[in-house]
């Protein structure tokens, strides 16, 4: 979603009193809000009223959960969806065997094969995507927060998220995944780019979606002797959550969503049960491809 289509939607939501009313909105009401923002570059495109009708009709809107608690549970479905879907997709050919990594893992049958080589691929899919979820987690947790792509203070760096809450200086964030993902070339570059936005009178922020700043991590000891005045520069963990959502305590309440809306579309299920039921099918595919393991490691060269 672009910059100027959240500030249209967060301008909307303003004038409405609950997300059912909001859901009950039509075309008409939306545009005629154009007078009650004042903001003569309100009015909606077809593609964004498109994109709005869109998740009004989703089904997957809550009326009892605010705004932001709707944009969890709607992000976690997706997510959660597209794995499913992944693990759904998995063939034998897409599993990407390394014939001498099973010969020192010494797996050497086609059911450890199958299941180490599934689970690893469920793992490589996930690593991407779940970055992709937190990013959106953090610029949906507050209509204070934006895409930083869109600004243009740094030097070379392009800002994951900027933050700008009335009477504060705007804040800049570089997000990363967790305490120990930052070397010490990165960590100089960062200094630079962080001095570049204080000049403005700004503030930035290296922002650790989860851990301890206590954390006795490389990371953070590169922190100590390469960043200076770390403490206040960086964003760890819980701090991270609860500046951008101006809530205390947000990364409970975060996870508690997670793991509500994880359970309802899963069901009686797991991941691993849903990794699991689809090694039958695989194994049975290899079988009918293959033959035997030897001729299937013969295949690989």
């Amino acid at each position: 979603m672009s910059n100027g289509l959240k500030l249209k939607i967060e301008m909307i939501a303003s004038h409405y009193e609950s997300v059912e009313a909001f859901l009950c909105a039509t075309r008409k009401d939306f545009d005629s809000l154009v007078f009650k923002v004042d903001n003569a570059k309100f009015k909606l495109s077809d593609a964004e009223y498109a994109k709005i009708y869109s998740f009004q009709t989703s089904g997957t809107v809550d009326g009892n959960l605010s705004v932001e608690d709707n944009f969890v549970k709607i992000l976690t479905i997706q997510f959660v969806q597209r794995q499913l879907d992944m693990i759904d997709k998995l063939e034998i050919e897409t599993l990407n065997v390394n014939p001498i990594l099973a010969g020192a893992l010494n797996l050497d049958n086609e059911a450890d094969l199958i299941r180490y080589y599934a689970y690893q691929a469920v793992s490589r899919s996930m690593v991407t995507s779940v970055g992709f979820l937190v990013q959106n987690l953090l610029l949906y947790a507050s209509e204070s927060t934006f895409d930083g792509k869109y600004q243009e203070h740094g030097i070379e760096t392009k800002w994951d998220l900027v933050v700008e809450k009335k009477r504060q200086p705007k804040a800049f964030l570089e997000i990363k995944s967790g305490p120990n993902d930052l070397n010490k070339s990165q960590i100089h570059h960062f200094e630079k780019e962080i001095i570049q936005i204080e000049k403005q009178g700004f503030k930035a922020f290296i922002g650790e979606t989860y851990g301890k700043r206590g954390d006795k991590t490389i990371t953070h000891e590169l922190y100590k002797r390469y960043l200076p005045n770390w403490e206040k520069r960086t964003l760890i963990g819980k701090e991270l959550w609860e500046f951008v959502s101006g809530q205390k305590n947000y990364h409970e309440k975060l996870v508690d969503n997670l793991f509500k809306t994880s359970k309802q579309l899963l069901q009686d299920d797991t991941f691993i049960m849903k990794i699991e039921q689809k090694i039958k099918p695989l194994s049975a595919d290899f079988i009918k491809k293959y033959k035997s393991y030897n001729l299937f490691l013969k295949s690989l060269w």
